[in-house]
């Protein structure tokens, strides 16, 4: 782990209760953000629509936390492009072309591409250039110049962001979704995760296989730019180790 007088220690010595409806607030009707109002709707959670228990139909907060951040230092993704692992309802991703990313891809299973879709539609005023939607499955993902539209060699040799909010909280996820990282990222790749835990086997799994690909810095957002969370929450920023090894994580 990095030194940082924003970070701190990657692991509680407990784990945090677990926090009982959302925190950070918002509603269906728009929220302000960078001085615009941002309107996402969400789904009735329906759990047999997909593995993930059709969690991609709501808005949870670490989309939220993470959307905040950013807000507060728009510099990470202006400019940028931006790639979304398992976006759900769109929220982040549309902040990222709000704030001025040069292209933003935002990822998740089928189930849930009509509601991003539905999402961007109702913010285009705020969008400044390209945005779309794709289908990602951890298990099985496709090309990194697939998603972005670009060859290869550009994809990877490009600054892009990577954003994963709220997707650590399924055990038998971790290791697809970590393989995935390793896929997607170079030397050249910023991985920011933000989760809330949720309890500790697919705690313990993430933080062991992050750091075998990843150096991860825990940063304390109040410190950086006075933006309470909880403890339950971590946000991660992470550069890819020249000699990370996804190899070494198992199959769940």
């Amino acid at each position: 782990m990095e030194n940082s007088e924003d970070a701190v220690a990657l692991e509680p010595a407990e784990p945090p209760l677990l926090l009982c409806g959302r925190f950070y607030p918002f509603d269906e009707e728009g929220i302000p953000f960078g001085g615009a109002q941002l309107v996402i709707k969400e789904r009735t959670n329906q759990s047999e629509c997909a593995d993930d228990g059709g969690t991609a139909n709501n808005v949870w907060d670490g989309a939220l936390l993470l959307a905040r951040y950013l807000e507060r230092d728009p510099s990470t993704v202006k400019d940028k492009v931006v790639l979304e692992l398992g976006a759900g309802c769109g929220l982040l991703g549309i902040a990222c072309a709000a704030l001025g990313a040069r292209h933003v891809v935002m990822t998740d299973l089928p189930y849930a591409i009509p509601l991003m879709q539905d999402n961007i539609k109702r913010n285009l005023s705020l969008i400044r250039n390209k945005i779309s939607c794709k289908e990602c499955d951890w298990v099985e993902p496709p090309e990194l110049n697939d998603l972005l539209d670009l060859p290869e060699t550009i994809a990877k040799e490009n600054e892009v962001v990577i954003l994963v909010a709220d997707c650590i909280w399924l055990a038998h996820l971790i290791s697809p979704l970590l393989r995935t990282l390793d896929k997607f990222s170079c030397e050249h790749t910023k991985v920011i995760i933000t989760y809330q835990q949720r309890g500790r086997e697919a705690h313990d799994e993430f933080w062991k296989g992050i750091q075998a690909i990843f150096d991860v810095r825990s940063i304390d957002t109040e410190k950086k730019n006075g933006l309470h969370k909880p403890a339950a929450f971590f946000l991660l920023e992470c550069k890819r180790k020249i000699e990370g090894r996804a190899d070494l994580l198992t199959v769940s």
